[in-house]
């Protein structure tokens, strides 16, 4: 079975490290992306990857040498698959390319004349169409193109996104910080209640402990630096002036969330991480590692480790690169009861 992933720009060679360790073979890669070869992957839990964007399975090549060749070819795929009965109802596409803003373009031209020649063909079938990858636990049938070249492009039938996107920015945001949390949320698939009590660490200058405070999360920040509107002066937040490492949550219930985003080395924030999921001073987590200099995979080792590491604590773990992370990972999920 050929796989082939999208990544962060950058990030390529440390996918493929991490498909290794996973018994898959890379076999090539290109800007944005990593072509792999083995059946491991549908034996992984959803959860297992963390550099991993969106991932296809088993590609079909085509080239052409007009731009009308290619929307041919696109569908005559498209209307082939369909005729083996594997669509119905709502279905999923995308185009995608990578690293060449004018490949981009013009894949967004060959986008919407593709999907023009599809109304015009077929137009029930093409009403149906969502213009996504659709984030879940499994694959899901669709349309997936990927150019490569202006005449060159990967076709696959199925697709699963590990849930990466860009969010919007709320103008009142401290700082940028505050899509990381919001793209966490998004990708976890939950977020703090009306009422749940919050510990953010690291908090200044304020941006995830924002996103929890519009969610109605009752907010404990925890920083020496100053925290900014409209955060500072919120009724449900409470700051703390002290070191994130001196921080103990006092009570003898579990917050609800620990938000964790400090600027320190990965292993210092895992040995904090381990004490508060040994003491279960938390019930969910969302943390954010800067990797710095640190090999990405020996991190990832490091954390799924059952000895040193923090997967045993865990009912659920999701270890994700985010569209919004730069040199750094997300980790969130729960603890066990």
């Amino acid at each position: 079975m050929k796989i082939f992933l999208t990544c962060k720009e950058g990030f390529e060679k440390v996918l493929g490290r991490e498909l290794a360790m996973g018994g898959i073979k890379p076999l090539a890669q290109g800007v944005g992306w990593v072509m792999a070869e083995g059946e491991a992957l549908a034996l992984l839990p959803s959860q297992a990857l963390c550099f991993a964007w969106d991932i296809f399975l088993d590609p079909c090549d085509i080239q052409a040498e007009s731009v009308n060749g290619f929307i041919r070819a696109l569908v005559d795929l498209f209307t082939a698959h369909l005729g083996a009965g594997k669509l119905e109802g709502a279905w999923p596409y995308s185009f995608v390319s990578f690293g060449d803003e004018k490949l981009g373009r013009f894949t967004q031209s060959l986008k919407e004349r593709w999907l023009e020649a599809l109304r015009k063909k077929m137009s029930r079938i093409a009403r149906s169409a969502a213009d996504h990858v659709p984030q879940g636990h499994g694959f899901v049938e669709g349309f997936f193109v990927v150019l490569t070249d202006f005449n060159k492009a990967k076709v696959f039938h199925k697709a699963m996104s590990q849930g990466q996107q860009r969010m919007k920015l709320d103008p009142q945001s401290p700082s940028r910080s505050y899509l990381k949390l919001e793209e966490a949320f998004h990708v976890l698939g939950f977020c703090p209640k009306e009422g749940e009590r919050v510990v953010d660490l690291g908090a200044a200058p304020g941006g995830w402990s924002l996103s929890a405070l519009k969610r109605g999360g009752v907010v404990i920040a925890v920083d020496n630096g100053p925290l900014r509107e409209p955060v500072k002066s919120h009724p449900k937040l409470t700051h703390l002036q002290v070191d994130a490492f001196r921080y103990q949550p006092a009570g003898p219930e579990p917050v609800d969330w620990l938000l964790c985003d400090v600027l320190e080395a990965p292993d210092m924030i895992v040995g904090l991480l381990r004490q508060w999921f040994q003491k279960k001073w938390c019930r969910h987590f969302i943390v954010n590692l800067k990797l710095g200099r640190e090999d990405p995979t020996a991190l990832l080792a490091l954390i799924r480790d059952d000895n040193k590491g923090l997967a045993a604590y865990c009912q659920s773990l999701c270890i994700r690169q985010l569209y919004h992370d730069r040199e750094e990972i997300t980790l969130m999920g729960t603890l066990k009861p």
